[in-house]
């Protein structure tokens, strides 16, 4: 996919993400599409789960806003960085909110296929998140790594090692 088409498709789901449009932020995906969170370990395969994990960030922060600061492109990749904020309004992953804000850095890596977004995978500091918005950061990780099928033994020997 051409840059031009990649910086377009992808203009159009930050688009629909800020009006909380699933539905358009669907369209922007291929059918067999991911999301992937990176620092929780978690990965939505197919636009169902997508679907599932985008309610629920929203409905964790509410007012969640990526502020792309820049972007760089290659061989069916984007890859744009910069700020996210928002502020710990509803449960996220089962932990209640804070009311809390947070503004964190943030990295996002877009695939293209297909005519479409694959799927992306986002970075960022989760202690740092936790922190700013008053969310414990070891309910967080223990409750990724549920949904994610992978025991906290597991959890805490991958971060000594």
């Amino acid at each position: 996919m051409q840059q031009a088409e990649m910086a377009r498709l992808f203009h159009a789901h930050r688009e629909a993400e800020a009006r909380r449009d699933y539905d358009a932020v669907l369209d922007t995906f291929i059918w067999d599409c991911y999301l992937e969170t990176v620092p929780l370990g978690l990965r939505s395969e197919g636009q169902e789960a997508a679907r599932s994990a985008y309610v629920g960030y929203f409905t964790a922060f509410p007012d969640l806003f990526p502020d792309d600061e820049g972007a760089a492109f290659g061989d069916n990749v984007m890859v744009t960085w910069g700020h996210l904020t928002g502020t710990s309004g509803g449960d996220w992953l089962g932990v209640p909110p804070t009311g809390g804000r947070f503004r964190v850095a943030f990295t996002n890596v877009t695939t293209f296929a297909g005519g479409g977004m694959a799927g992306e995978s986002i970075y960022f500091d989760l202690a740092t998140l936790c922190d700013h918005a008053g969310l414990p950061l070891d309910a967080i990780r223990a409750a990724a790594a549920d949904r994610a099928g992978v025991g906290p033994s597991t959890v805490s020997m991958a971060r000594t090692a």
